[in-house]
């Protein structure tokens, strides 16, 4: 018995699909905590995961976010769902189709 979630996780996300990026969320050390979706809306980054609900953050709320090489990483504040702090996301097609450059047109 399966459920709708996995839905979302077996469908491949194209290469060139321009709101939303597969990503593995990692620590200060580089270490994988978890991988997902990232979803870039008009107003909110959203990361879908399978073990949790999704995770929100508006524009609104970042206080800055950048790349490196195909690491995208962005600081929230208080008032976001997570509270303050860095987070970071390994991205494969950070170089190709940039999250930062899809944040900055939103």
């Amino acid at each position: 018995m399966g459920s709708c979630w996995s839905c979302l996780y077996r469908d491949p996300i194209r290469d060139n699909h321009l709101t939303k990026f597969k990503v593995t969320n990692v620590d200060d050390e580089g270490n994988e905590l978890g991988s997902g979706i990232m979803e870039l809306t008009q107003t909110e980054l959203i990361l879908h995961t399978r073990k949790r609900d999704a995770i929100r953050w508006p524009y609104l709320c970042l206080r800055r976010y950048g790349y490196d090489s195909n690491l995208f990483s962005f600081e929230s504040g208080r008032r976001c769902q997570t509270g303050q702090g860095i987070f970071a996301f390994k991205c494969s097609r950070q170089r190709r189709s940039s999250i930062c450059s899809r944040v900055d047109a939103m």
